[in-house]
């Protein structure tokens, strides 16, 4: 059952990347491509909640366009820094306890503080993560938790 979503969502993406739908041999490719790829991840036993985590996918929905704000308000603080003279930053590494439960959740955190410029994640530990970042305050928004609530959401 749970290649049924998978299925569906590699159906979606190749549609919003390819844009290809007059052309039926194109159509047929991407049918066929979009099967093998299930099939192998039947095959390999991978299609189990941590390959395919479908259950997140619709609350995923709900925290994109709170990561897209944050990525936009990130860009425009390294910008204006970037510009100023001399460069107002304080590059540190912040170790940054979280407390989220399943690996996908970890994982779609981890990545979102590497999305927005400014800080990166280095290593993920048991229950903290080490990030680089640019400047003290944008460690303490880290350590505030706004973004780990956001993103605990995920799981319910």
């Amino acid at each position: 059952m749970i290649a049924i979503p998978l299925a569906l969502l590699l159906g979606v993406f190749w549609a919003l990347l390819s844009g290809q739908f007059h052309n039926s041999f194109l159509l047929t490719a991407g049918v066929l491509c979009i099967t093998f790829v299930v099939w192998m991840q039947h095959r390999m036993g991978m299609l189990d909640d941590e390959g395919v985590p479908a259950r997140f996918y619709p609350r995923a929905l709900l925290y994109t366009p709170y990561l897209v704000w944050q990525v936009i308000l990130s860009n425009w603080d390294v910008f204006k820094r970037v510009w100023a003279s001399p460069l107002p930053i304080d590059p540190n590494m912040t170790p940054v306890p979280y407390t989220t439960r399943h690996p996908f959740v970890t994982t779609t955190y981890a990545n979102s503080i590497t999305l927005t410029p400014g800080t990166v994640t280095v290593v993920v530990g048991d229950k903290t993560m080490l990030i680089h970042c640019l400047t003290q305050e944008a460690g303490q928004g880290l350590l505030d938790g706004d973004m780990e609530r956001h993103v605990k959401e995920l799981e319910g």
